[in-house]
C-alpha cells in the first residue's frame, strides 16, 4: 500500500501527543472532586434532648392524683414532643423503650390547652374524702390550695379530651391497650 509509512506513523504520534495535551489540560482545569462529608459527630439527637427535657420536667412536676396541667407549661411545644416520642418508639430496640415511650405517652396527655395556670382536679365527694382520710394519709395537706377543684361534669370534658388523645396516639403507634 504505502511505499513509505514515515507520513503514517508521524501523523500517529501528532495525534497521540495532542491527545495527551488535551488529557493534560483537562485535568489542570477540572473541577476539584466533591469532598467527602465530615463524619457525624455522636452526640445527643434533637429527639432525645426533647424527651430529657419532657422527662426531667415530668419528675420534676410529680403530678398526684388525676390532674390535668395546661399545655403552655412545657418545656417544648406538645407537638414536637409528641412527635419525639413516635420517633423514640420507631427507633425503640427493646420492650423497656416501648414501655417508657408508653409511660411518656401517658404523660404527655395530661397537658391541654385552655385549663389556665393553675391545674385542674376533679372536686372529690364527701364520701370520697371520707375514704381517702382512712386508706391514706397526706402528708401535705395544703395541697388543694394550688389547683382548681372542678365538678365531675366540668372535669369529665377535659378528661374526655385526654382519653381520646391517649387512643389516637395509641392507634397510630398500634399499642394494644388493656382495659384498666
Amino acid at each position: 500500500m504505502f511505499v513509505d509509512s514515515t507520513p503514517f506513523i508521524i501523523a500517529l504520534v501528532v495525534t497521540f501527543v495532542f491527545m495527551i495535551c488535551v488529557a493534560i489540560w483537562n485535568s489542570i482545569n477540572a473541577p476539584p472532586p466533591p469532598q467527602k462529608a465530615p463524619p457525624i459527630e455522636p452526640g445527643p439527637s434533637r429527639t432525645r434532648e426533647i424527651l430529657a427535657r419532657f422527662s426531667e420536667f415530668y419528675n420534676n412536676l410529680d403530678p398526684q392524683g388525676e390532674m390535668i396541667f395546661d399545655s403552655g407549661i412545657l418545656p417544648d411545644p406538645k407537638q414536637h414532643i409528641i412527635h419525639a416520642l413516635y420517633v423514640g418508639f420507631d427507633e425503640s430496640e427493646n420492650e423497656d423503650e416501648r414501655s417508657a415511650i408508653e409511660r411518656g405517652l401517658r404523660a404527655i396527655v395530661i397537658f391541654q390547652e385552655r385549663v389556665g395556670e393553675m391545674p385542674i382536679k376533679r372536686d372529690v365527694t364527701e364520701t370520697d374524702k371520707i375514704l381517702e382520710e382512712i386508706n391514706i394519709k397526706r402528708e401535705d395537706e395544703d395541697f388543694n390550695k394550688n389547683v382548681n377543684l372542678l365538678d365531675e361534669e366540668e372535669f369529665n370534658k377535659f378528661s374526655t379530651l385526654r382519653d381520646q388523645e391517649l387512643e389516637v396516639h395509641f392507634s397510630h403507634l398500634k399499642i394494644e391497650t388493656t382495659e384498666e
